[in-house]
Parts: C-alpha cells; structure tokens; sequence
C-alpha cells in the first residue's frame, strides 16, 4: 500500500542516510538479546524534603527526610528472585528476564536479600538497590552517604504521564516481601512495567543527618542499581537529584529546594535563563543569520529582525499576505543551504486558499517575494503544522497537519498529514512544484530534527484533543521514508498488525510538542533532542541511545507559559519563543517573548 501512497519511495530510501533506514524502527526481533524485554529503573527525584529533630534537647540531631521512588519505564518486568540455603542468613538474588515469546531466562547473583527488622514492619529487602548521598555544590566529594537497608519492592503505584505497550493493568507484585517470616527460603519481588515503588520519608533509612554541615547549597542525589549489577535497558536515568540550601540560625536548621533535576547527579550544573526580548505578536519561529541576527516569524505576518546584540527591530523586514485564521498565519522558516552567497529565505503560511511555500530574498536590510513553490497543501484553522527545514542531505523537508481533516492523513492524493521533500531543483526553480511524500499518517507535526551523528529524523506529533480520539498520546517519532505512523487509524503504540510504525515515546498526559532541536555545541547537553511545549509549558530535554529514549528531563517548567519553539543559536545557547499570546495562554505584560538558556558547561 505505501508504494501506491508514495511516489518515488524506494528512491527516497535511497537517498536518505544508512542510518535512517535501520535505527528507526522497533530493535529486530531475530536476534536473542532483541528478544528479552528488560527494564528500565528510573530514579525519580527526591520529594517531600524536611528536617525533623531526634535525640536529647541538649544535645539533638537533626536529619534531613525524603521520599524516594523508582519507576520503571522499560520493556519488562523487574524480578528478584531471592534464594538461600538453610544454613544461610541471606539469600542470593537472581533477576528473572522476560523475552517476547513467553519465555524466562535467570541472571544469576545480581544481589542479595536480607531479612531487616524496621520499627514498622520486618521484611526481606534487596540490600543498596537505592543509595543516598549529599555532596557540597559544585564539588564531587561526598559528605554525607545513607544508612538505608535495602528495598522491598512491589507496585506501589501507576505511572500514568506515559503510554507503556506492556504495562499490565493492574498490580502484578503485590507482596509483602515474606512479612514476619525470617524463616523463608526464597522470596520473589518485583516492579511491572508502567509501575513504580515509593519510601516516605524517614522510613527504614530514608533520611540523612545534616549535623556537622555549615550552612551552604548541597545536592541530594538519589541512584537506583547504583553498582549496576541488575540487567536495564539504560542506566542514564538511574540517577535524580535536587539543589537545597541549608541555613542555620539559632543551632536550627532549615532546608529549601532550590532545583529539581530529573535524570541528573548535577543539580548544581544549572542553565541559565534571560529574556532576550519582549512584546512580539504570536512568534513562531526563528532562523539565525550569518553575522548572527535572527529573522523572526510572527503570525499575524510580519517578520522581525533581532539584532546580534539583542535588540529587536521595532519595524518588520517583511510583511506576509497571511490568513490568520485560528492556528494559521505566518510559521515556518529556513534558510538557503547556501544563503550567504545567494540570500534565499524560505517562508511557509498560510492563506485563505491554503497553505504557501514560498521563497524570498533578503537583501540585507529586507525580504523581498520571489515565487510561491508549493500551494497545494490544505489549510485550516487548526492543525496547519507550520515547520519547515533543511536535511544533512540538502533537501527541504515540510511538515503539514491533517487540517483539521482526518482523512487527508492517509488519503494518497493529499499532501496533509505528512512529510514532504523538495529537491534543491524543486526548491530553487521559479515555479510551483509537487513534493515527494517522505512519511505519512501525522497529525499535526510541528517539530522536527536531524540526530548528528546517525541522520535520524525525529519529529513531535500532536496526539488527539479530546473531539477526534482521548485526550494526549502527544508522541516522539523516528520518522523512516515510506513510514506510515498511523493517524487516524491509529494511536499511541497501536500498530495495526504491523501496518503503522509505532513512536518511540508516548505522553498520556497532553504537553503539545511543537517545536524541537538537537543540540550540537559541547555542553552538558550536546547530543540531545530538546522539545518545546505548548499545553505542557515547558521544554523537555530527551537523550536517545540505540533508538530509545534513555532521559526524559523537565526544563523551565511552569517559568514562561506556552513555549512554541527552540532553536540552538551561536555559541550553542537556546533560543525559545513563547506563544502566549495566541488566545490560549496568560500572558503577562511583556509577552509574547523571546528567551535564552545556557546550557549547564
């Protein structure tokens, strides 16, 4: 069926990078390691912090509480097999692997199990499955490391921000851990996929003492599988922590969170965030010039020059003949792969008769009209999609949403719910052209990026909003030429027996995913994918290792409202437009903005 949908797909195949055709999709299902489902341990960051007194009155302790939790989030069920031989006080644990056949495999001595006696309740824990610790800012040395036993694990609660396709529906490990039975021989414990176990604070270890500690910044770091001896799909997201500042006035401590950071020992290695400027009208995307200003789109249609130094140009460079119906106007652009000899700026709007590509020139103070290269895309007044950019491969590529329109996802003759390709000759001639198709079945696209290194295109894709399918399933996709991702036969991690690609990160909760890029500048976060969102007000900062999300880390949540797009500028610094003035946001008086983040060195 895809070769009748698309035209020209095996020479698009061709073209692409090696890469793209083999990382995209599901890992094979032929080799053995393929076949088991392992877990994903990830540390959540530590919650619930507090200081609480014990000891004499002359002479108190003070002790720093938090609740810890691991989720897991990978392919598999973690299990813990506990053995021991009578004469044994511990037992010897082996992790249980699941593969996709039904099948159990056993890593032997991957820990061991001890029956601890706390003041609540006694049970058989896995010993230093989670480990504590807290270290100055800015210094690696530890201060202070925990006293705690071990974990009884089990299903304590559900994770319900993502879409997991072997999460069971209810509880699977439910037990007591041997509860009051010391005389057990083996015991088994576990964490189902999609399902997390948590400790409250000054439980069973759950604290540390901050006696001895002057008054300062320090990082809480918490680490699950610290001595990595259990079988994970990725450790990157082993490790969570949080910045707090510690005061002492009077012998009495007082602790407050300064950061949070998930996935990350670094809490102290913080971005950087300022306001670059301010009162634009619905911006929405941004493309850096050679000598380092920015042309910016604003979707009533004009476009803003921002100076290297900051200032935005109170006069527009170019004024675009837009509709600006609903979720229409002025959105995407990009620049000529060879625009500091030939000046070429590619637009993408919207019209009342629908969606136009064009091309213009800049002519150093402005932009002039060219000609209009592809107007055979439908509009409407929402889900337009709006991103346009150039590959490693020279080529155009165009995002376009289902207009509203569901159908045109997966009808044939209709250049919505897809994405395009322009050849350098189709882009650079002087008349109007008819791309190739690369990848169908989206719905709304709006942001999109090449992986450095590889060539892989990842792309965000908005998910139902309520009226046309549940509300959320937003997801990450690697977009593979001739894919099919579904839309609107399909969602989340259906696949249609086969028939559409599934995507490589489901968010149940909605965020609306729009813009996105990779970072490529050496700083902490080079190499990763950063998305901006528009209902989930943050961006999120994703790692991908082997084809899988391995980090998934909040940024500027809840800071700057709806955040539209994101862009690595020079010197590698991110620029973020917000788009709170576009009727679904609060704007505050100095919206709508454009922001920079520095990434952490």
């Amino acid at each position: 069926m895809i070769r009748t949908l698309i035209t020209g797909a095996l020479a698009l195949v061709s073209v692409l990078p090696l890469a793209l055709a083999n990382a995209e999709s599901a890992p094979p299902t032929s080799s053995p390691a393929a076949e088991q489902r392992l877990p994903d341990l990830d540390q959540e960051t530590p919650t619930g912090i507090r200081v609480t007194r014990t000891g004499p009155r002359f002479r108190p302790i003070y002790r720093l509480g938090f609740q810890s939790a691991v989720r897991n989030v990978g392919d598999g069920p973690l299990i813990i097999d506990g053995r021991r031989d009578p004469a044994e006080r511990t037992m010897t644990a082996g992790q249980v692997i699941m593969s996709a056949d039904g099948s159990q495999s056993r890593v032997e001595d991957v820990g061991e199990l001890e029956f601890v006696h706390g003041l609540t309740h006694h049970h058989w824990h896995l010993v230093a499955f989670d480990r504590y610790e807290l270290r100055a800012s800015w210094s690696t040395d530890t201060l202070v490391r925990d006293r705690k036993t071990g974990f009884c694990l089990g299903d304590r609660y559900a994770v319900t921000s993502r879409v997991f396709p072997n999460a069971p529906p209810a509880k699977i490990y439910r037990t007591n851990c041997g509860l009051y039975r010391p005389d057990l021989r083996s015991v088994r414990e576990g964490i189902s996929v999609g399902w997390g176990d948590d400790y409250p604070a000054f439980l069973e270890g759950q604290s540390l003492p901050l006696n001895g500690l002057p008054s300062g910044r320090y990082v809480l770091v918490h680490r699950a599988n610290s001595d990595g001896r259990l079988r994970e799909l990725s450790l990157r997201n082993n490790a969570a922590s949080v910045l707090i500042q510690l005061n002492w006035r009077k012998g009495k401590p007082s602790v407050t969170v300064v950061a949070s950071c998930a996935d990350r020992d670094d809490c102290d290695r913080q971005s950087t965030t300022r306001v670059v400027a301010t009162g634009l009208r619905v911006p929405w995307d941004i493309a850096f010039l050679p000598d380092r200003s920015a042309l910016v789109t604003e979707r009533r249609g004009t476009v803003r020059l921002l100076e290297p130094g900051g200032r935005l140009r109170a006069q527009p460079v170019a004024r675009v003949p837009v509709s600006a119906r609903g979720e229409g106007g002025l959105l995407g652009i990009a620049l000529d792969p060879a625009f500091a000899g030939n000046g070429d700026v590619y637009l993408y709007y919207t019209t009342a008769a629908g969606m136009k590509l064009d091309r213009w020139h800049w002519n150093g103070s402005s932009l002039v009209p060219e000609t209009t290269l592809v107007s055979a895309i439908e509009a409407g007044s929402i889900h337009d999609s709006g991103r346009i950019a150039f590959g490693p491969d020279g080529r155009l590529y165009v995002a376009t949403g289902d207009a509203g329109r569901r159908d045109l996802a997966q009808d044939p003759t209709s250049l919505n719910g897809k994405f395009l390709v322009l050849s350098e000759d189709q882009y650079r001639g002087n008349g109007v052209v008819r791309p190739d198709v690369l990848a169908l079945g989206l719905r709304n696209p709006q942001g999109f990026d090449w992986q450095p290194g590889t060539g892989v295109l990842v792309a965000n894709d908005h998910g139902p909003s309520g009226y046309d399918g549940p509300e959320g399933f937003d997801e990450v996709n690697l977009i593979r030429a001739g894919g099919n991702y579904g839309w609107p036969n399909a969602i989340g991690f259906q696949t249609g027996s086969g028939r559409y690609l599934p995507p490589l990160r489901v968010y149940r909760t909605p965020i609306a995913p729009s813009g996105a890029a990779f970072l490529t500048k050496p700083s902490r976060w080079q190499g990763s994918y950063v998305l901006a969102a528009l209902r989930g007000r943050t961006l999120r900062r994703l790692e991908l290792s082997d084809g899988r999300i391995v980090v998934d880390e909040p940024l500027l949540s809840l800071r700057y409202g709806r955040l539209r797009t994101v862009r690595e500028g020079p010197h590698g610094y991110l620029y973020v437009l917000t788009s709170n003035r576009d009727g679904r946001g609060q704007p505050v008086a100095s919206d709508d903005r454009i922001l920079c983040v520095t990434p952490p060195r």
